[in-house]
């Protein structure tokens, strides 16, 4: 909810706060009545209704404090009978109350702004604490991850991996969730794409975040059905509010996939016209392909690029805003992953380097099998101010489009699949503004409703169906603020609806491979018409107890549906980058999380951390894994175009469990100590077996040397890291085509400081991933039935941020 902070005040006849000591005044005479009560004054803004800190308060005229920074301070020692409450700060009318003690007591005194000539500076109110487990990247820790992909970025957090394939791209992975239960909002949006490849990395460029958020659990209240295992939430950095231009950017080189990129973001609020706001940015990146420790990866270079515009206008408390993105990118698919034979494949899985090693190259060249990436998005928001509170549109258009070359004769220069995605959003939000209920007590909530029109369009090799969908949803989230607690509950209840035609020759096929019954869906001469409808419901409680000022208690109770995607339902093929043959299950119904979250958290002067343990019963849990034959072996298919081991789609129930740990200590200011741990656990309860592509434990530490000045240079940082990460053997032996790979250890390092420039700062940092180009495979990456992770990397980066010299953000 937009707030007013109101903060310069000019006017001369305004009362000045007296200074944290005032002058004494006479005590007040002695009451012959008891005494030793307490009184707990809470003071609040009475616009905004939030608590108003460094307010000086005095009972029967005698100084007793100044508010702290939630509003409170206690007048002890107070006597029985009526007693005059007065508060004070400069820039708010004197607050003045009488009230009857006959035992100890709380008091809330609402203090109106002086209506006078004043320089009004409009903010957006902090986002309220997430009670489950969350971890918000900016600032320093997001300019350190400059010039990497979205997954990368995140993999500082606890609990988040990668999930990596024959691509330079990955996708991230949250406590064993990646894909399709992992929600990607990007400025308020659901990003949608393509989701049918393990491989395919989210079309979104880091460097338009200004803040990155990973959630951690179930958030489909919040954020909608597919966030059944979290959400990644990337926030834009906020318009120019005040004339004069600014802005930031980077350019960053690299070592192993030699090559480099840069950025650059330009902010403008014209002084004629301060009611717009004009942002302007744009980024790319070209690189070779990677060494592993001892060959080249062939064919993985990869050359991107992302641009975009933002206009805002502001008229009064209203605001609105427009803007349009496009990424682009053409990514090189590793020649290890085209097999000829099954005999190909057999003996891949026991040698320790990919077949025909010798005659790969680490050069900028794409070749076939390659993909390429289009995703063009266009939105435009509005808020107004109404009723006690503030409404919001928000609607977004993308049109995504991926193409896929495979090898053929060279004669042939189209794609071999080209998909389609055309999808329309809305959301209306009503957010109210805190409801006092009593003198401790505020409510804040909003409630919302959601619509979506998808198109997808298909040309190529069987693969995924063209299909169209339409949803609508509604949502209600209420909040509880209490003086040391919060209580949240929410529900949110989703329709939707797909058609999808089916070639006669695919829906056959995946009859007989049992996948689909024969009358699932009207069957006619040429096509199939499947039509499915789902209906999803979730709801949330939490709740976060304040134990003292750094310690906090965190309980969340959720469950969420989750709906299948049209892969899950209809694949039927192969593709360049999805080394399988994948078989959807057309007759899927909703995916049901029943989830448990408990983190506590510490914020001190010198130590910072955040322990979370989390529980989730998944009811028809969707599991794509390989299909397995009747004497316990891997089905393998030999095509046209080479030879693929199968894997099926197939609904059980599930069960996750685990927990991460980060801390972070400082035991003096030119040390700092930091450690991660993360551990899950996934059983498919139908068949009582583990289920596969869940990431192995790891643990992360680090330290860092920091000066302030040295050499010339400010804020020098010197961080030496290294993560360890076990093999997984909680695995079903018979469910996978080859052994989980042995654990390893990998260590990193940067150098960063501050160069002495007249105006503005510019930070150069040298770092390095895999140092000692550790030979190692990821068990969840499809790679690592191919080929090894890349060796060393060191990459060189300079950030820097500008801004026009008479003017202040």
């Amino acid at each position: 909810m937009r707030l007013r902070s109101l903060a310069i005040v000019a006017v001369l006849a305004a009362p000045v706060v007296a200074s944290a000591h005032p002058p004494p005044s006479p005590p007040a005479p002695t009451p012959s009545t008891a005494c030793g009560f307490a009184i707990d004054v809470h003071t609040i803004d009475a616009d905004s209704h939030e608590a108003l800190p460094f307010v000086a308060v005095y009972v029967d005229g005698v100084y007793v404090g100044e508010t702290d920074e939630h509003g409170h301070v206690i007048a002890g020692g107070q006597c029985a009978g009526a007693r005059q409450i007065k508060a004070e700060r400069g820039d708010y009318l004197v607050g003045e109350r009488t009230v009857e003690v006959r035992r100890s007591r709380s008091l809330e005194l609402e203090l109106t702004v002086i209506p006078a000539e004043v320089v009004e500076i409009e903010d957006e109110a902090p986002a309220p604490v997430a009670l489950g487990a969350a971890t918000t990247l900016r600032g320093a820790a997001l300019d350190r991850t400059r010039g990497r992909g979205l997954s990368e970025a995140l993999a500082a957090v606890p609990g988040v991996t990668q999930l990596r394939s024959g691509t330079a791209m990955a996708k991230p992975i949250v406590r064993g969730q990646f894909g399709r239960r992992l929600l990607l909002l990007v400025d308020g949006l659901r990003h949608r794409a393509q989701e049918w490849g393990l491989d395919h990395a989210p079309e979104i460029d880091p460097f338009t975040a200004d803040a990155i958020t990973v959630v951690r659990g179930a958030a489909g209240v919040a954020y909608g059905p597919d966030a059944i295992g979290g959400a990644v939430v990337v926030e834009p950095p906020p318009l120019r509010r005040t004339p004069g231009w600014g802005g930031d950017g980077f350019l960053v080189g690299t070592g192993n996939g030699a090559g480099g990129g840069g950025g650059a973001r330009l902010q403008w609020v014209p002084e004629a016209a301060p009611a717009w706001s004009v942002q302007l940015e744009g980024s790319g990146q070209r690189t070779a392909a990677a060494w592993a420790p001892d060959y080249p990866i062939d064919n993985t270079g990869s050359r991107q690029w992302a641009a975009g515009a933002t206009i805002g206008y502001r008229r009064g408390d209203a605001s609105y805003r427009v803007g349009y993105r496009r990424y682009d990118a053409e990514l090189g698919v590793c020649s290890c992953l085209r097999l000829e034979s099954s005999e190909d494949l057999r003996a891949l899985l026991t040698r320790d380097r990919p077949i025909g090693v010798e005659a790969y190259q680490a050069d900028f060249a794409i070749e076939r099998p390659s993909q390429a990436v289009v995703h063009d998005t266009v939105t435009a928001r509005a808020e107004w101010p109404v009723a006690d509170g503030l409404l919001t549109a928000h609607y977004g258009f993308q049109h995504d489009r991926r193409r896929e070359f495979d090898v053929v004769r060279s004669a042939v220069t189209a794609a071999q699949f080209d998909f389609r995605l055309f999808t329309h959003d809305l959301a209306v939000t009503y957010a109210h503004r805190l409801v006092h209920l009593s003198d401790h007590l505020h409510l804040r909530g909003s409630v919302g409703a959601v619509g979506m029109f998808a198109d997808h369009a298909y040309g190529g090799l069987p693969l995924v169906p063209a299909y169209d969908g339409a949803g609508v949803g509604a949502f209600v989230i209420e909040r509880l603020l209490g003086r040391d607690f919060e209580l949240e509950a929410g529900v949110r209840y989703d329709h939707l609806t797909r058609t999808a035609p089916i070639e006669r020759d695919d829906y056959l096929r995946l009859v007989r491979s049992g996948q689909l019954a024969m009358d699932a869906c009207p069957l006619g001469t040429e096509t199939a018409s499947c039509r499915s409808r789902f209906h999803a419901l979730s709801a949330t409680l939490g709740g976060l107890r304040q134990l003292t000022s750094a310690l906090a208690l965190k309980l969340e109770l959720a469950t969420a549906a989750r709906v299948p995607t049209t892969d899950e339902q209809y694949l039927n093929g192969t593709a360049p980058s999805f080394p399988v043959l994948g078989l959807g299950k057309p007759d899927l119904g909703v995916e049901t999380t029943y989830g448990a979250t408990a983190t506590a958290t510490y914020q001190g002067e010198r130590l910072a951390a955040e322990v979370s343990g989390f529980a989730n019963y998944i009811a028809d849990y969707i599991a794509f894994g390989p299909a397995i034959d009747a004497d316990g072996q891997p089905i393998v298919d030999v095509l046209i175009r080479g030879t693929f081991p199968r894997f099926v789609t197939g609904a059980v129930d599930a069960l996750y469990w685990g927990g991460d740990a980060g801390v972070t200590a400082r035991p003096w200011p030119w040390l700092e100590l930091a450690g991660q741990v993360a551990m899950v656990r996934a059983r498919d309860r139908t068949h009582d077996r583990y289920l596969p592509l869940v990431p192995a434990d790891r643990l992360h530490g680090a330290i860092a040397l920091t000066r302030a000045e040295f050499g010339g240079l400010r804020d020098v940082r010197l961080e030496l890291d290294a993560t360890a990460v076990a093999r997984q053997d909680r695995v079903d032996p018979l469910a996978d085509l080859a052994p989980p790979p042995a654990g390893y250890v990998v260590v990193g390092g940067e150098l960063a400081a501050t160069l002495p420039t007249s105006r503005e700062p510019i930070r150069l940092a040298l770092s390095g991933a895999n140092l000692t180009s550790t030979r190692h495979r990821e068990y969840t990456s499809l790679n690592r039935y191919f080929v090894d992770q890349p060796g060393w990397q060191l990459s060189l980066r300079l950030t820097a941020r500008f801004d026009s010299p008479t003017s202040a953000r």
